[in-house]
């Protein structure tokens, strides 16, 4: 990816080095030799990049970065300097650098990292284009019903932190994006970049390099670094879209995330400090999912923080005429259309009927409309859904999942005649067949399918604590006793919360 990158230092050798290898790799390179001249022209030059040096001779480094950062707001920014300390380090990017190293460091080094500037800030240009596309009402919860004024008002005081983790709960379609987005722009982090990450379209096995990043060489076909979602979120935004999706393994990953704020990208051993927040959206039941073994307790407290239940659309049908007239409006815009009216035949139709889809339903039937009707005048015939309806049909209802549920005092404990004796110590390596073996387990009525996996679970366990004493604690050592590579090791350690 090409970028345009502004080197602003008074050292003509360096400059000039630094240029030629990034002119190399494809970038257009502009170079300034003082604080003066980055004054006169970076706004002008609108780079994607600015390289600045710590020590210019009118000007320090660091109180440009705070005059340019003001000017250049879509710009990523670069310190570097002839005498690197912790203590500037730290400044540079409390000021909001995104990356500081010391000229003495090795040149492809440094032009890596002015490369992972280009990409954080290419990825600005996307979020910020997308707002642009969407724009300002997108973001808009609309509605006057008492359940809106409430989401609102949980809203207004989630605004007073920038910090606080955030859970959306509620049906499919009923906006917890638009939620989400809320919840950004009305706090401090607005300026910085939204990064939405939808859990459901992400393979399994490619879950942790999107989200953490990755080293070259960290896994067959990582031919190159990667910055991970987290990392290109800076200090903005990352939501993170159907959490109860995700697999139990990344889930610990996402703990120690939240936990002690901090990363470490597939292939590297230095972590990495998180900087963004962190909001989430479910349409799960998270405690049934615990109980099921399919979701981490733990994790489920941990980003229960601030809860947001956004209401499905049946239960505020005060809403619903007003939810119409305005995606009408927006849509009937983008078509080039001056304006559209709903018949009072529609109007009628809309707020009797039920709306399993929620928000998302009634947005598709108004584009639907507006592309079948001939005139501003929508009527039935354009409503095929409503008008199905009108005459009889019942759409599907929509299956009652709520997202948060207080818990149990106690977890349920089967009959004394369904309790099963510990399972003798077997050997380790047919639990990591390809196939999971019969379980050796007598049962004295049918189990159900989540004590089963817990069985299994414990058996597994079981095995993993043994082969690690065999191998006194070296994961190498004790991964091939059980024909697994290292990184399989450590995966089933995190799942098991050995590691």
């Amino acid at each position: 990816m090409s970028a345009r990158i502004l080197i602003i230092d008074d050292d003509a050798g360096y400059r000039g080095a630094l240029a030629r290898l990034l002119g190399r790799a494809g970038h257009e390179v502009l170079t300034l030799a003082t604080g003066e001249e980055a004054r006169a022209s970076s706004v002008s030059i609108a780079p994607d990049v600015v390289v600045i040096d710590q020590r210019l001779p009118d000007a320090h480094g660091l109180d440009l970065l705070d005059e340019l950062k003001l000017m250049l707001k879509s710009s990523t920014f670069v310190v570097v300097t002839a005498y690197p300390e912790v203590s500037v380090a730290v400044d540079a990017m409390r000021r909001g650098a995104f990356d500081y190293f010391g000229k003495g460091a090795d040149p492809q080094e440094g032009t890596m990292r002015i490369e992972r500037a280009a990409d954080l800030s290419s990825l600005k240009r996307r979020v910020a284009d997308a707002q642009a596309e969407t724009g300002a009402s997108s973001a808009e919860l609309i509605g006057t019903s008492p359940a809106m004024e409430r989401l609102r008002a949980r809203l207004n005081a989630l605004a007073a932190s920038d910090d606080t983790t955030a859970l959306i709960t509620g049906e499919t379609g009923v906006g917890k994006g638009l939620v989400a987005r809320a919840v950004y722009t009305s706090s401090r982090r607005a300026a910085e970049p939204f990064v939405n990450v939808d859990c459901t379209t992400i393979p399994a096995t490619l879950v942790e390099s999107e989200l953490f990043g990755h080293e070259r060489g960290a896994f067959s076909g990582a031919t190159g670094m990667k910055p991970g979602r987290v990392e290109s979120a800076g200090r903005g935004t990352l939501f993170l879209d159907e959490i109860g999706e995700l697999d139990l393994s990344v889930q610990a990953k996402l703990l120690r995330l939240l936990e002690e704020r901090e990363y470490t990208r597939i292939g590297s051993t230095r972590p990495r400090k998180l900087q963004a927040r962190i909001i989430t959206a479910t349409n799960r039941d998270l405690v049934r999912a615990v109980e099921e073994g399919r979701f981490r307790a733990d994790l489920r407290f941990r980003l229960e923080v601030f809860v947001l239940e956004v209401p499905p659309l049946r239960e505020r049908a005060e809403d619903v005429l007003l939810i119409a007239e305005h995606y009408a409006a927006e849509r009937a815009r983008s078509l080039g259309r001056s304006s559209v009216e709903l018949t009072a035949e529609v109007r009628q139709a809309l707020l009797s009927y039920p709306f399993p889809g929620n928000v998302r339903e009634l947005r598709n039937m108004i584009e639907q409309a507006l592309l079948l009707a001939s005139d501003d005048m929508l009527t039935l015939e354009e409503f095929p859904v409503l008008a199905r309806f009108r005459a009889g049909w019942q759409p599907p209802p929509t299956p009652v999942r709520p997202s948060v549920r207080p818990p149990a005092p106690f977890p349920s404990v089967p009959p004394a005649t369904q309790s099963t004796p510990a399972p003798a110590r077997a050997s380790f390596a047919p639990a990591f067949a390809s196939t999971p073996p019969a379980l050796s387990v007598r049962v004295a009525g049918p189990a159900s399918l989540a004590v089963i996996r817990e069985r299994y679970a414990e058996q597994e366990r079981t095995k993993l604590i043994d082969a690690l004493e065999q191998a006194g604690g070296n994961v190498a050592l004790a991964a091939r006793q059980v024909g697994l590579s290292r990184f399989q090791m450590l995966r089933r350690l995190a799942k098991h919360g050995l590691r």
